[in-house]
């Protein structure tokens, strides 16, 4: 490897030890430039000054140059100086977009790296979700990027379990304010302790089919409609809870992420609501 590459692999690590999993992410998808400059050091005989420059994509340049202390702290820490250059300053610039042709289904195309993937990597570090969802989410979209679309749409399905999970406490809290002694047991036990992620949402739906007034006056104009998204559990699941092996389409892949994007504040939303109604 080359010297850049070699810090560029120590940094994601030196970020992923210190729990930073936001800028180690954002990370792999830049590049390092050694930017050799012509004004001396002035600390060694004829040594001159060197940038570290952190190329990375436009979406994600205010978020690093808001971290630029820690970067500058890792780097200087990272990178060894020579008789020839020494580090003095870190900067954060603006990755060109590639464009790459790829062959799917026997149909070339030409596509903008990361289009509709990459806008959702930026939202996913806005919002404030846990480390585990966060995780579920950036693999869904790295995989997808890559055009691995068995491993994201498995990947974006977890993610889609675990928020279910989340709603579906959040309402169990809402029905021990609203609902009788045997209605929370029955939540209970046909939907918190449901066998498999399919057949919790299969039973999370009967209740916002029930109930959908509550629903609408949190936001929701269309309840079912707009809980489709968590349909791509179904996808990746067969009934039993084992994996279903289902490839999708890179177009359908596109579509189902591009609305879990869509919903996903709006779920939180309602997951910070319910408890609180």
């Amino acid at each position: 490897m080359t010297p850049e590459r070699d810090f560029h692999y120590t940094l994601i690590k030196y970020l992923d030890i210190k729990g930073k999993q936001e800028l180690s992410n954002i990370i792999k998808r830049s590049r390092i430039v050694y930017d050799k400059l012509w004004p001396f050091s002035g600390v060694v005989s004829y040594q001159r000054k060197m940038n570290i420059n952190i190329k990375t994509p436009i979406e994600f340049k205010v978020l690093l140059e808001k971290e630029i202390d820690l970067l500058r702290t890792l780097s200087f820490e990272i990178y060894e100086d020579d008789d020839e250059y020494m580090a003095t300053d870190v900067i954060i610039t603006v990755l060109a977009a590639k464009v790459t042709t790829i062959e799917i289904e026997e149909i070339e195309k030409e596509i903008v790296e990361g289009s509709v993937y990459q806008s959702f990597i930026t939202e996913i570090s806005s919002l404030g979700l846990d480390a585990i969802e966060k995780s579920y989410l950036y693999e869904a979209c790295e995989c997808a990027i890559r055009n691995n679309r068995l491993a994201a749409s498995t990947m974006l399905g977890c993610a889609a379990e675990y928020l279910l999970a989340q709603l579906c406490d959040s309402y169990h809290e809402y029905l021990k304010n609203h609902s009788s002694q045997n209605e929370q047991e029955a939540f209970e036990r046909k939907v918190i302790k449901a066998k498999s992620a399919y057949i919790r949402l299969d039973e999370f739906e009967k209740r916002v089919n029930s109930n959908v007034s509550l629903f609408e006056n949190l936001g929701l104009e269309n309840p079912k409609l707009n809980f489709n998204f968590l349909d791509v559990i179904r996808k990746v699941r067969n009934e039993s809870g084992h994996p279903s092996g289902n490839v999708v389409s890179s177009e359908e892949l596109q579509m189902t992420i591009g609305n879990y994007q869509h919903f996903l504040k709006c779920v939180h939303k309602l997951i910070e609501e319910l408890p609180k109604l």
